[in-house]
C-alpha cells in the first residue's frame, strides 16, 4: 500500500469529523491582493492577520488590479500603508515580488498562472529572499493551479496518519496522490486538511 493510499484509509476512518471544502480563499482578480495574501501568509494567523488585510485591499483599491497599477500606486503611498503592515520585511518582500512580475510582463492573474507553470520561473520566484517552496505552491492555489502548500499543519496531519515523508516534494506527491484517490481538487484537499488541524 503506497502512502498516499494510507492516507487515504486514515481519512475514510476520520469519517464525517473530515470535511471536504469544495471552496477556497483566492482568484482575487487583484494581482495586489494575491501578493500581499502569498507575502503575509507564512507564519501567521489567517483569519486574524492576513484574510482581513486582503479583503481591505480589495475594497480600498478595487481599481488597482494590475501590477503596473499597484506600482504606481505604491509611488504615492508606502507598501507597509498597502498592506495595513508594520513589519518592513514583508513590505519588502511584496515590492520585490511585484518588481519581479513587472519585470517578467506579469499584469493580472491569467499572467500569473501561467508564468507558475514553467518551472524556470519558479526559480527566479525562489531567488526572492522569504519565498520558499511552500510560498510558491501557494501563489499558485491563490491563482487556481490544482496543488497542495506543505506547511506544519499538513505535515502533522501526516504525521496523525502514520506517515513520516522525507521532505517537502514527497509530503506534497502523498497529499497530491490522495487527493487523486479522492477525486477531491489537490487545492481543496489541502484546504480540507487545514481546517481540520486548525479546528483539532
Amino acid at each position: 500500500m503506497s502512502d498516499s493510499e494510507k492516507l487515504v484509509r486514515y481519512v475514510r476512518s476520520l469519517r464525517s469529523k473530515f470535511v471536504i471544502y469544495t471552496t477556497i480563499d483566492g482568484n482575487y482578480n487583484h494581482v495586489g491582493a494575491t501578493v500581499a495574501d502569498a507575502v503575509l501568509q507564512a507564519n501567521n494567523r489567517y483569519a486574524t492577520n492576513v484574510k482581513p488585510r486582503v479583503i481591505r485591499i480589495l475594497k480600498t483599491y478595487p481599481k488597482e488590479i494590475t501590477t503596473t497599477s499597484v506600482l504606481r500606486l505604491l509611488e504615492e503611498i508606502s507598501a507597509t500603508e498597502f498592506l495595513s503592515w508594520r513589519g518592513e520585511d514583508r513590505a519588502e518582500r511584496f515590492c520585490r515580488v511585484l518588481g519581479l512580475f513587472a519585470s517578467e510582463d506579469i499584469e493580472s492573474e491569467a499572467d500569473l498562472r501561467e508564468w507558475l507553470l514553467d518551472n524556470a520561473n519558479l526559480l527566479k520566484l525562489r531567488s526572492i529572499k522569504g519565498i520558499g517552496p511552500k510560498t510558491v505552491d501557494y501563489f499558485k492555489i491563490l491563482v487556481g493551479v490544482s496543488t497542495s502548500a506543505i506547511d506544519r499543519h499538513l505535515l502533522n496531519f501526516l504525521g496523525l496518519a502514520g506517515l513520516a515523508p522525507c521532505g517537502y516534494n514527497d509530503a506534497k506527491a502523498v497529499i497530491n496522490g490522495a487527493a487523486y484517490i479522492l477525486s477531491v481538487d489537490r487545492a481543496c484537499f489541502d484546504h480540507s486538511i487545514w481546517q481540520f488541524m486548525r479546528q483539532r
